[in-house]
């Protein structure tokens, strides 16, 4: 029951707005011409090296190491200070996806249920997790289905240079999608063992390179590549913008959780004043929001991507580093 858990809370994080309207995917891997099964495969298999790579990095095994006790260093305060700016560039683009589908009023409500919910810690936001992510699959599979057709789907040899472009977007498609996850995964570790987060990794890679082979099949099909939400219109379905709707929901109060989490290590004095905090979060995404969800999706996406594969590298060669060191006699 834990991994089913764990793996629908990592795969709520994963199908927000970009993902759930298919814009982010079509950025991404819409001009490669790539045969669908060889994308979507390696979408997943970098997914899963990501976090891999982050359950080895942010897995903890006391409270204590997850949270700070004295004054962090400065450099640790910038660095989550970038994280916070991007957390909250993620945030602002549920917030923008919900008003692009719905309303200024829906995107309102979903604010104040976000916030809601986060308030409420890790383990009540996974119980949620655990039915709406589920419901979106079921909806998502059965409601696209009546769309795919394996007919007229390219089939174009693949070259090398067309694979190594894959190579490089996969890995910053992943990194984006998993951004968040090293605040998960520090919340996680509390009760939960590395195996554990480790099998539900395989999972959610595995389920997210079914979904995304479902949306790269439908979009390619109906030549919905140049709509700002091409599954959204490639699946003319009264359900459609329901599945988006809890979709980006779904990822917009996990976004907030990890930008909740990651502001009180720079500033402890929040975790003591969390409506205020929440208030001034929710406000902030609201009103970034404006800018666009196209707008920010097709800017901001690809620098979060490559920022978090640097950092994740660059974690990854610190990590090994110190363990050599701490073997040496």
């Amino acid at each position: 029951m834990a991994i089913f858990e764990i793996t629908l809370l990592f795969l709520g994080s994963i199908i927000g707005a970009g993902f759930a309207t298919g814009a982010e995917i079509v950025t991404f891997f819409g001009d490669l011409n790539l045969p669908i099964w060889l994308t979507a495969l390696t979408i997943g298999l970098c997914i899963l090296l990501i976090i891999s790579l982050e359950i080895f990095l942010f897995h903890q095994n006391t409270i204590e190491i997850t949270t700070y006790t004295t004054k962090p260093p400065i450099r640790v305060k910038l660095l989550h200070i970038v994280f916070v700016m991007i957390y909250l560039i993620l945030f602002t683009t549920m917030t923008a996806g919900i008003i692009q589908i719905t309303n200024t009023t829906t995107c309102l409500i979903t604010l104040t249920i976000s916030g809601y919910i986060t308030l409420f810690g890790i383990k009540n936001l996974s119980k949620l997790n655990l039915y709406l992510v589920m419901i979106i699959i079921i909806l998502i599979i059965t409601t696209t289905l009546p769309y795919l057709s394996l007919k007229n789907i390219s089939t174009t040899a693949p070259n090398q240079h067309a694979l190594s472009r894959l190579l490089i977007h996969a890995l910053i498609y992943a990194g984006l999608n998993c951004f968040m996850f090293p605040e998960l995964i520090s919340a996680l570790s509390r009760n939960h063992k590395k195996h554990t987060l480790l099998i539900a990794a395989f999972i959610t890679a595995t389920l997210v390179t079914v979904l995304i082979g479902l949306i790269l099949s439908i979009i390619q099909v109906t030549n919905t590549q140049s709509s700002t939400m091409p599954l959204l219109d490639a699946t003319p379905s009264k359900a459609t913008p329901i599945i988006v709707l809890l979709a980006i929901f779904t990822t917009q109060y996990t976004t907030l959780f990890a930008l909740t989490q990651s502001i009180q290590k720079i500033i402890p004095q929040t975790k003591n004043k969390p409506l205020l905090t929440m208030v001034c979060l929710c406000l902030c995404g609201f009103i970034g929001s404006f800018l666009g969800f196209t707008h920010i999706i097709k800017i901001g996406y690809p620098l979060i991507g490559a920022f978090t594969c640097f950092y994740l590298l660059f974690s990854f060669l610190l990590k090994f580093w110190q363990l050599c060191q701490h073997r040496q006699p």
